[in-house]
């Protein structure tokens, strides 16, 4: 009789905790959708009064799908808007969407123009992507000695994909006299 007492009791305390936590999980569900709320028609209003930096993550949390659901229209409109005021880091986002086709219709002349913008203003991706963009003739004409412009760059900031592509240039000699010292240089960084 004592064991079935026991065991009742304890039953009773888990589903006493099960359900506390439910209520605090539920509460703290509608705080948490409350302020986000407030968060969104805040971050919005500044956004459309044309704030650069709210543009930027209004499209990023678009983007990502960030306490909203995902929607790669608005997050491309808002990049847009970013964008065409500077922001480098927009100007690059914009342009892998139209390298992709993401919330926009893929336009390889579109992607490079942004490309071009963000790495002009120092983007290390940005400065990659042109690199291959020149290297392989994407939105532009070929040309190797843009290609290793670019990756110089950038692979001179760190970037590894970078790196191992002059490795390859250098290698091949392509845009400049073949070496295989640079090209075992870069290849050693880039790898």
């Amino acid at each position: 009789m004592n064991l079935i007492r026991l065991t009742v009791i304890i039953s009773l305390k888990n589903m006493y905790k099960k359900l506390i936590f439910i209520f605090v999980t539920i509460f703290i569900s509608n705080i948490a959708f409350a302020s986000n709320s407030k968060f969104m028609e805040e971050i919005n209003n500044l956004a459309e009064n044309g704030y650069v930096d709210a543009q930027y993550n209004l499209a990023r949390i678009y983007s990502n799908g960030e306490s909203v659901d995902q929607d790669l229209k608005l997050a491309s409109y808002w990049f847009l808007r970013a964008a065409e005021q500077g922001n480098r880091d927009a100007q690059y986002q914009l342009a892998r969407m139209f390298e992709s086709g993401l919330g926009v219709m893929v336009d390889l002349n579109e992607a490079f123009k942004w490309y071009k913008l963000s790495a002009e203003q120092g983007s290390i991706e940005a400065q990659y992507s042109l690199g291959l963009a020149y290297r392989f003739g994407i939105g532009v004409d070929q040309n190797f000695t843009q290609s290793l412009r670019w990756y110089k760059s950038s692979a001179s900031k760190g970037h590894s994909g970078s790196q191992y592509n002059l490795n390859l240039l250098y290698e091949e000699g392509l845009a400049t006299r073949k070496d295989i010292s640079d090209a075992i240089k870069w290849y050693r960084c880039g790898r």
